[in-house]
């Protein structure tokens, strides 16, 4: 099965395409100290976001110290393709009134915002929205 990501970095192109290859890369080789910041509130805090180029946004959660899970690629536009607001919209959750700190993803360069129940639950709920927005659409 392909997961959301899957298709959204599949249907990057140019400039956006190449920022995210440089990414993933970056995230491979230096795990949490390439993954940008946190995100503010719970359960957002476990989502890290590192801008890719423009407006585009690489969302991912940590599973275990060497296992990131990228969560969605997208515009931070306000658009209906919003990625935060499709992580928003997927959870059932309003913008978090936390101030928007932008903590670094590692505490200390060290420290992963690992919970895998929380990652976890994250990723099912993106998937399942997915599968039904394809179902509602016609398309598997």
């Amino acid at each position: 099965m392909t997961t959301v990501a899957e298709r959204q970095l599949k249907g990057l192109r140019g400039r956006q395409a190449t920022a995210a290859r440089r990414v993933i890369e970056e995230l491979l080789a230096q795990r949490c100290k390439a993954a940008g910041y946190r995100l503010a509130g719970s359960p957002l805090d476990h989502i890290c976001c590192r801008h890719l180029d423009g407006s585009d946004r690489m969302l991912t959660a940590w599973l275990d110290s060497d296992h990131v899970v990228i969560l969605g690629v997208g515009p931070h536009n306000r658009s209906a393709t919003d990625v935060y607001l499709t992580v928003l919209d997927t959870l059932g959750i309003d913008m978090p009134p936390d101030e928007r700190t932008k903590p670094p993803c590692c505490d200390n360069s060290t420290s992963l915002p690992i919970e895998a129940q929380a990652a976890e639950m994250i990723i099912d709920a993106i998937g399942n929205l997915a599968r039904q927005r394809r179902r509602a659409s016609g398309r598997t």
